[in-house]
Formats: structure tokens, C-alpha cells, sequence
């Protein structure tokens, strides 16, 4: 539309392009419609001068709300807030404010209305819904107003009336409305000036609209990242779809909700749940809700018809007390105050893998009518009062939005993304798992016939010489009793050998059945060190292999027999693999964290970096030239290992290769404490 002529007066003139200017940069500087509603209803009121302007918004059920008002004190009662009944504008009214896109100006003392158009305005006596629908626009100008709108008005105040549509999408969105207590006549510049406002309110809507939407997808996608990041956090699998279900079980606003998954078991079934739960009673339901056959069918997309193209079967149930395929467990829900609840079946592909269900509590709705009226019974007449009328309705179904479905559709996608590929890396994983055990079985088993091979050879040489040298007693093949006592001597040793194999078998046998137990006791460190040099004294005399002893502590609380083993297996071993140098023993104390450290220290043979933490696994030696070298079980470390492990410690094995020499270093607690407390 053009606007005032400059024929009026100037100062006409500028405060209508001020009232439009202030009004359209208004909405230029927020999106907010709120506030958008708010500056244009007072500035209209205060350029009309009437005694109320309101914005009135259309519900989708017809009703309306006014959602924007600016009134005169103590001239009209505020209606803010306030909702009207779908018959308090009727259809053809509706589809008038539509085809007009003007504005219709009731004179309630002149019983006239007005439809505002460019041509001089001509009376229509009886104006009919056809008649709308077949005349042009521009020839609906005047005619006498309804004796019921004649009346709504009185009952309101109103003594004129002034509506403008405002249309978003070619859809009637709601009404720019003034109300005046006197009657009132207005102006070709004020209507067209209302006109543009109502124009500018229009875009405002589509501005905000936008602005809703994408901060809708913003929090969607938001919320979207958060879920996804936490399911691919580094916590295990079952906290994380726990803290996943709880947490869109608040996006959708719900009571509580459950996430049912069936392994490719089918008799393995694991059950996550949060918040508000029904009372199953298992003597006549199943165990789990999801047993149910309304639930069953859903996890079966196989016999799932096709649901508008919608592949993931999703199923709401506003009211499951008016759904009859819920009617047997209504009583499960009785005491609690679900009404409403959806379920989404997971899927990856074909393969069923749960569903998760989301409840949703009965809600109270509070509704401000502008008057009281009958829903049940249409009204003949207009309310005479319009007086703050509250209907409360309890237990009401809850409402599930196009919003909430597509929210819950694409969370419900992450999580299936993630359980399968949880379920792919944990068969990766355990296949994994199986081909290790399985090498370490046949490991295990090479070892084993290893030892079992070295034994028999091992128990065969020192049982053939003993036998040989009681044949030779026997006989009497010898020329005097040195002779005599050099074959007793090395039958002796023999029998000697065969027990110590055999100690070694039964000692490595009882750790691993944990039937060996550990008596802890103050253990003087000098007093068995000394037992340990007066041992291997001859062996240190017969190789020129120097012993060393170096102890900087007194005593340690631990079990005298199994350290005295420990450190005697390990300085053979020193002797054993060490032809020239030295075997040093040296015991200090560690202050933090309080230890007692034992190293064995020999310039022998050394080992390979890559044996070190195999050589202490039983039956385990370097390599078979070791063996047949210097012979044994390869049962020695692993002895020393276990026991050690028995005391609390633990043993370390290092090298810095071969012919390099081997320190093996003991730690075991340090237990002062203990002695103090005994003492």
C-alpha cells in the first residue's frame, strides 16, 4: 500500500513514518517474537490512542490465546493470557480475514462492519459464506454486524473494534486487534499504517520461526555430540549405556525409560533402566517388560509391515490404558504415574539387537479461559461475562511432538552404531583371546614335553651311575676302602640330584595348586647370609669365582624357608652359568616406598634381552645348548619367581646381553613395623 499524502499535515505525516519506523526497526534489532509482539502492541495503543490493543494467536485446535496486549488502566480489563473458544471466531469469519488480507472495523453504536477496500463502501444487507467465495474481495465492503457480535462486544466494553489478520504462510496465524470503550472512527492513514505493522508482524513471525528452528537443530545436534562422544569414551560398556539412557531419558522429557538388548545368544539378555519403572508381578508376567508380546513383534522387523516408509518401527502409546494391546499390564502401571511411553527398536542392518522404551507421566493442564462456557454445549448466545474462568484437567496423556520422535529417532541410531560396534570389538577381542590362549596352550604343551624329555634324561644319568656304583659294591670291584668311599660318595650325589628334580617338581606343583602357604617370621639377614657362604664356599673355591656379601640391613619379616630357598636357587644359578669373576649378593633398604631390595649379581653367561621375562616361566631355559650344557629343569626361576610372589615381592630379571653377566633383583615388603610392634 502507498503511503499518507503529503496533503495532510506534516506533523501527521511524520508521526505515522515514525510510528513505522520505530516499529519495523524494532523487529530488525530481535528475533525474539516475544518482545517483537510486545514494543508493537504498545507503540500501536499509543498512536491509535485506544484503550486496548492486543495480539491475539490462533491455537491448532481453532482456540486462541491473546499472547500480547496493551491496555489503559481502569478503561478495559486485561485479557493477557487469556484463551478463547474456536467458536468465539467462526469459520466464515476465519476464511474472510484470509481472502481479505485487510482488516474489518466493527461500529458497535452504528451496528455496522466495515472490510476496508480502495472503493467507496456500498451496504450488503445479508452477506453468505458462497457469497464470500464468489464475489471479489472489493465488493465485500459494509454490512450490519451480527446482533451476537453486537453483543460479545458489549459484554467486553467495546464500543469499536478494529481487526487486522496476520498471516504467516497464506495461514491465518492470529489477529492485531484494538478495542476502544467509545466509539471511534478511524482514519485511511491510521488503517493503512495498521496495515504495514500487521505486514512487518508477518515477517517477524517467518524471522522467528527460523530462529526457533535452528536453535532447535542446535540443541539437537548439541545433545546429538555429547551422546555420541560419550559413547565412544574410554569407559566400559556397560556405565556408558547407562549414562546414554539417562541422559535421552531427559532429552525427551521423560519418567524413565529402559534399554533391553538381546546378544546374538538369544538366551543371554542384559536390561539397563533409570527413573520410573512399572511393578511387574512375575507370577503372571514375564520377568521383563520387553517378554511382553506387545514388545516382541517390535524386535522382529522381519514381520513388521512397513510403516509409511518409516524403517525403524518406531511405536508411541499416548494412553496405554485406551490401548487394548497393553490391557494386560495396565495393573503394572497402576501404581505408578506412567500414562504415556514410546518404543524405539534398535537395529544394525537386519540384526535385532533391543529396543529402548521411554515413559512418559500423566500431566496436569491448566488452561485461562476468557469466560466460562460449556465445551458440551454450543452457545446461542455470547458470554456475559468474561471474567477469569480456570479449567483444570488431571491425568491428561502426555504429547509426543514430530520433535521428540526425529530427537529420539537419530539417538537411537548412534546407539545402535555403537553397541555393534562394541559387540564387533569384543568378538574381535575374544577370538583374539583364544588364538593366544591357544598359542600359549601349545607353548605350554612344547614345554612340557620339553621338560618331561630333559627329566627323564636328567633322573636317567644320576639313577644309571647310582646303580652302577651299588653294582660295583655289590660285586666287590674295588681295592680298598678309598676306592669303596669314592663310590658311595658319588651314588650319594646322585640320589642328591634326583631328590633336588624332584623337590623342584613337587614345589612348582604345590605353588600352582596354592596349597604352598607362607609363615611370616623376623629373619636375621646376617645369620643367613652366612649360611649361604659356608653353601657354596667349596663351589666358589673349586671355580675361582669370587663371592661377594654386602648387607646393610639386619632383619626382615618374612618366611625364613622360602627366602632361604629363593636366594640359594639363585646363587646356584650364578655358579652354575659363571666360570670366571664374581657372584656378588647385596641387600639394602629402600625408604620410599619402604622396601627391601636383594641383587644377585654374577659375570656369567648373560642372556638374550628378549628371554628375560620368559626365563621366568616354568620349564623355560634359553635355548636347548644351555641345557645340555650345564643340564637342569627349568623349573629354578619360576620357583624363585612364585615364592617370591608368595612373600609379598617381586622379582626382576635383567641383562645387558649375553656373556654380559645377570643381575636378578628381589623386592620384598619392608615390615619393620611388624618386628616393632612384636618387640
Amino acid at each position: 500500500m502507498s503511503p499518507p499524502k503529503k496533503t495532510k499535515s506534516m506533523s501527521d505525516f511524520l508521526a505515522y513514518g515514525g510510528l513505522l519506523h520505530g516499529i519495523t526497526s524494532r523487529i530488525r534489532q530481535s528475533l525474539e517474537l516475544q518482545e517483537i509482539l510486545t514494543a508493537t502492541v504498545t507503540e500501536v495503543r499509543s498512536f491509535l490512542q485506544t484503550d486496548r490493543v492486543k495480539v491475539y494467536r490462533f491455537h491448532p485446535d481453532e482456540s486462541g490465546q491473546v499472547v500480547a496486549e496493551s491496555i489503559a488502566i481502569d478503561r478495559l480489563p486485561s485479557l493477557l493470557g487469556l484463551n478463547f473458544p474456536a467458536g468465539d471466531i467462526p469459520p466464515q469469519a476465519r476464511e474472510m480475514f484470509v481472502k481479505a488480507h485487510q482488516r474489518s472495523i466493527v461500529d458497535v453504536a452504528a451496528q455496522q462492519i466495515i472490510l476496508s477496500s480502495n472503493a467507496a463502501p456500498r451496504s450488503i444487507v445479508d452477506l453468505s459464506l458462497e457469497d464470500i467465495r464468489l464475489q471479489p474481495i472489493g465488493d465485500i465492503l459494509q454490512r450490519p454486524v451480527d446482533s451476537c457480535h453486537l453483543d460479545y462486544l458489549t459484554a467486553m466494553g467495546v464500543l469499536s473494534s478494529l481487526v487486522v489478520p496476520i498471516l504467516h504462510q497464506e495461514h491465518l496465524w492470529g489477529l492485531l486487534v484494538s478495542h476502544h470503550s467509545q466509539p471511534r472512527a478511524f482514519k485511511e492513514e491510521e488503517l493503512q499504517l495498521v496495515q504495514l505493522i500487521a505486514d512487518q508482524l508477518s515477517i517477524a513471525i517467518a524471522q522467528s520461526e527460523l530462529l526457533t528452528q535452528a536453535r532447535k537443530q542446535v540443541r539437537r545436534e548439541t545433545l546429538i555430540n555429547q551422546i555420541t562422544h560419550l559413547l565412544h569414551s574410554p569407559r566400559n560398556m556397560p556405565e556408558i549405556l547407562q549414562l546414554v539412557l539417562e541422559q535421552i531419558v531427559r532429552a525427551a522429557s521423560g519418567s524413565g525409560g529402559r534399554l533391553y538388548l538381546s546378544e546374538t545368544d538369544k538366551n543371554v539378555r542384559t536390561l539397563y533402566t533409570c527413573g520410573t519403572q512399572p511393578a511387574l508381578s512375575t507370577q503372571e508376567q514375564p520377568a521383563l517388560l520387553e517378554e511382553n508380546s506387545f514388545w516382541q513383534p517390535l524386535m522382529q522387523p522381519e514381520t513388521q509391515p512397513s510403516q509409511g516408509g518409516d524403517s525403524l518401527h518406531l511405536q508411541i502409546i499416548p494412553d496405554l490404558y485406551e490401548d487394548p494391546q497393553l490391557e494386560s499390564l495396565t495393573q503394572a502401571f497402576r501404581p505408578t504415574p506412567i500414562r504415556g511411553l514410546l518404543v524405539m527398536p534398535l537395529y544394525h542392518g537386519s540384526e535385532s539387537l533391543g529396543c529402548l522404551t521411554i515413559f512418559r507421566n500423566a500431566i496436569e493442564i491448566e488452561t485461562l479461559w476468557a469466560g466460562y462456557w460449556d465445551k458440551d454445549q454450543r452457545q446461542q448466545r455470547p458470554r456475559a461475562s468474561f471474567e477469569v474462568w480456570r479449567e483444570y484437567q488431571k491425568s491428561q496423556p502426555p504429547q509426543w511432538t514430530r520433535e521428540d520422535i526425529e530427537l529420539i529417532e537419530s539417538l537411537s541410531l548412534h546407539l545402535a552404531m555403537a553397541i555393534m560396534q562394541n559387540r564387533l570389538y569384543q568378538l574381535e577381542r575374544h577370538n583374539l583371546e583364544l588364538n593366544i590362549a591357544r598359542v600359549v596352550a601349545e607353548e605350554s604343551s612344547r614345554l612340557k614335553s620339553s621338560f618331561l624329555a630333559s627329566t627323564s634324561h636328567e633322573l636317567r644319568t644320576p639313577l644309571a651311575s647310582t646303580l652302577n656304583c651299588l653294582q660295583i659294591l655289590r660285586k666287590g670291584f674295588y681295592k680298598n676302602t678309598e676306592e669303596l668311599n669314592k663310590y658311595i660318595q658319588l651314588a650319594e650325589k646322585s640320589v642328591r640330584n634326583i631328590i633336588d628334580m624332584i623337590n623342584d617338581v613337587l614345589d612348582i606343583t604345590k605353588i600352582e595348586a596354592g596349597s604352598m602357604a607362607v609363615e611370616l617370621e623376623p629373619v636375621n639377614l646376617g645369620s643367613l647370609l652366612e649360611e649361604l657362604r659356608d653353601l657354596f664356599s667349596l663351589e666358589s673355591q673349586r671355580k675361582a669365582v669370587t663371592l661377594m656379601i654386602e648387607c646393610e640391613v639386619n632383619r626382615v619379616y618374612t618366611d625364613k624357608c622360602k627366602l632361604r630357598q629363593v636366594l640359594t636357587n639363585l646363587l646356584s644359578n650364578a655358579f652354575k652359568f659363571t666360570e670366571t669373576g664374581s657372584v656378588r649378593i647385596k641387600i639394602i633398604k629402600q625408604e620410599e616406598p619402604p622396601n627391601i631390595e636383594i641383587t644377585v649379581v654374577d659375570t656369567g653367561i648373560g642372556i638374550e634381552i628378549s628371554q628375560r621375562e620368559l626365563l621366568l616361566e616354568p620349564f623355560v631355559q634359553e635355548d636347548g645348548s644351555i641345557k645340555r650344557r650345564y643340564g637342569g629343569t627349568g623349573l629354578g626361576l619360576a620357583i624363585c619367581k612364585r615364592l617370591v610372589e608368595l612373600m609379598g615381592g617381586k622379582i626382576h630379571l635383567d641383562s645387558p646381553g649375553k656373556n654380559q653377566g645377570t643381575t636378578v633383583t628381589v623386592t620384598l615388603p619392608d615390615s619393620t613395623h611388624s618386628l616393632k610392634d612384636q618387640t
